[in-house]
């Protein structure tokens, strides 16, 4: 997916495209100077840049392509080299900010500004490490000295969104495109580039397994074209085993040192279980399944969901969820894993959190109480038998229409968006919707 082979993202490349286009009418002045490409490694987000450095080049626009990771020196090293590709001539001269400049970021902010002012150049800046202060300080500076220039085009690459909250007049020309995985039809076309003759039985396990994680599919469709087949007990272990080596220990914990990496990755795997999670809930998940790894006190938890976000890069507040969360794409594999490799502990797990919320939904009112009702729900589907979990419903049901018609109306709008509830209630969910459609009226 990072190379060649390269499907969907239409929407992004739309608007790439739309700014490409305004940066070469000098009538025009770019209403997206910089976009932000954020998404969990392997998500395609290096491809998408290499598809904006290929239309650079149709369109003859002078380009910068540099790799943040390598370290600000390195940068600003690929940025002074790339510009003297076009015959640019770059001093040391001082630049116009309203701060003095290392010299290093001021060699890089000239030789950009002389590109731009020539006509009209684009910077492609991969792999942005958001927890990198020291890093992130150098780009919003370089960017803010740079979109004066109103014939820089910049698109910059992160696995978690860089939030330039230092310099407003950056942050407010930042347009963030968020990659999220394929979806199914992309994931049909990305199988027939990949020229497997796959049987359906094997599209759709690919895609159950991969929920269209492009780096998932990629070692997955390389491991079936080696000999490896999904249907085959033996070697479905063996490709679970692949993924979670490539992906996870590979790319997702590849910055964390070996002796870190078996923690950071058992307690993802964890939290991976609920779909959101609190301070609260944080706790209580450790010290009932993984007592190893409890912290001195409560107030030792506050930090850990930074923490998680920091070393791996996968966790995040989501404010629509009101809690923390594992991204989806590796939320799916570590679920899958554990779904796979100890089904027990699946099971305990998710018998434990429908308690778990169903004991605080009793004690909260409002937005609080709802959310916690659906969730109970998801969880319950996956430890109760078909007639026990289409009897909790009714009892659910039951229970709703004692709440306000403001709560039953969050609880019905919800449920109806909520696409992984309802494909885990499977025949359930249509007597769910059809019992919440009953309660409106």
């Amino acid at each position: 997916m990072e190379g060649e082979l390269f499907v969907n993202r239409e929407f992004e490349l739309h608007l790439i495209e739309e700014a490409l286009q305004t940066l070469q009418d000098r009538q025009r002045l770019l209403r997206t100077p910089v976009v932000e490409l954020c998404g969990v490694r392997g998500i395609g987000k290096t491809a998408l840049l290499r598809q904006v450095q290929r239309r650079c080049q149709t369109a003859d626009v002078p380009f910068i392509w540099a790799e943040a990771g390598l370290g600000e020196s390195l940068l600003e090293h690929q940025i002074v080299e790339q510009v003297q590709r076009y015959r640019v001539e770059v001093g040391g001269t001082e630049g116009e900010g309203a701060e003095p400049l290392d010299p290093g970021l001021r060699r890089a902010v000239e030789a950009l500004r002389i590109l731009a002012r020539r006509g009209r150049a684009v910077l492609l800046v991969d792999a942005v490490e958001a927890s990198n202060e020291r890093q992130v300080r150098w780009l919003e500076v370089l960017l803010r000295e740079l979109l004066m220039e109103y014939s820089l085009f910049v698109v910059l690459a992160s696995p978690r969104l860089v939030s330039f909250e230092r310099e407003r007049s950056v942050a407010r020309k930042i347009t963030v495109l968020e990659l999220g995985p394929l979806d199914r039809p992309s994931c049909d076309v990305y199988l027939q580039k990949v020229g497997l003759p796959l049987e359906a039985e094997v599209r759709e396990l690919i895609f159950s397994w991969t929920r269209g994680y492009p780096l998932a599919m990629e070692v997955l469709t390389e491991a079936i074209r080696g000999g490896l087949d999904p249907r085959q007990p033996a070697d479905r272990l063996q490709l679970l085993q692949l993924l979670t080596e490539r992906v996870i220990r590979q790319e997702i914990l590849r910055k964390l040192s070996p002796e870190k990496r078996s923690f950071y990755e058992g307690l993802l795997r964890l939290l991976s279980v609920p779909r959101r999670f609190n301070l609260l809930l944080l706790q209580e998940l450790i010290e009932q399944f993984a007592p190893e790894w409890a912290r001195e006190s409560p107030l030792a938890y506050f930090f850990l969901p930074r923490e998680l976000s920091d070393r791996t890069e996968v966790v995040r507040w989501h404010l629509d969820r009101a809690g923390y969360a594992v991204e989806g794409p590796v939320r799916w594999l570590f679920l899958l894993s554990l779904q796979i490799e100890q089904p027990e502990q699946f099971t305990t797990l998710h018998r434990w959190l429908a308690a778990f919320n169903q004991r605080l939904a009793r004690r909260v009112n409002g937005s609080d109480r709802i959310r916690y009702l659906r969730e109970w729900l998801y969880h319950s589907a996956f430890c109760l038998e078909s007639a026990a979990l289409g009897q909790g419903i009714e009892e659910l049901l039951a229970t709703l229409s004692w709440e306000t018609a403001e709560a039953r109306v969050q609880f019905v709008e919800e449920v109806r968006q909520d696409q992984e509830l309802q494909e885990v209630l499977g025949e359930h969910a249509q007597r769910l919707l059809t019992g919440l459609q009953a309660l409106e009226h």
